[in-house]
């Protein structure tokens, strides 16, 4: 059975590639956790994204949408306008959408 493979979704602007790269890899022990390692995380961190306009980091992010099965939205996605597009993205091509803040919720009951 193949790996269920996953981008992540979560805010980018003002933070340095440490700190997304830090968010992003809680985001996926989180996941790992929530499907018994039976996925696989899409490498989704823009380098030097900060030089880049948020239209090629868009861009970019919706290639990587193209190879997921599941996108999952960090924390804040909903205040974070490539994140918002990138939900409604899936919502119209019917991609599965898990939400971090809820998977969180889950893993402790």
């Amino acid at each position: 059975m193949s790996k269920i493979k996953i981008m992540l979704s979560s805010p980018m602007k003002d933070k340095t590639d440490k700190e997304i790269s830090d968010e992003r890899n809680e985001m996926a022990n989180l996941l790992y956790d929530y499907y018994d390692d039976n996925c696989e995380i899409i490498s989704t961190v823009i380098e030097n994204h900060n030089e880049k306009s948020a239209l090629e980091c868009l861009s970019e992010s919706i290639f990587f949408m193209s190879m997921a099965d599941v996108l999952a939205m960090g924390y804040g996605w909903e205040n974070a306008r490539g994140c918002k597009l990138e939900h409604e993205i899936a919502k119209a091509y019917n991609l599965p959408v898990v939400y971090l803040e809820e998977i969180k919720k889950e893993l402790k009951e």
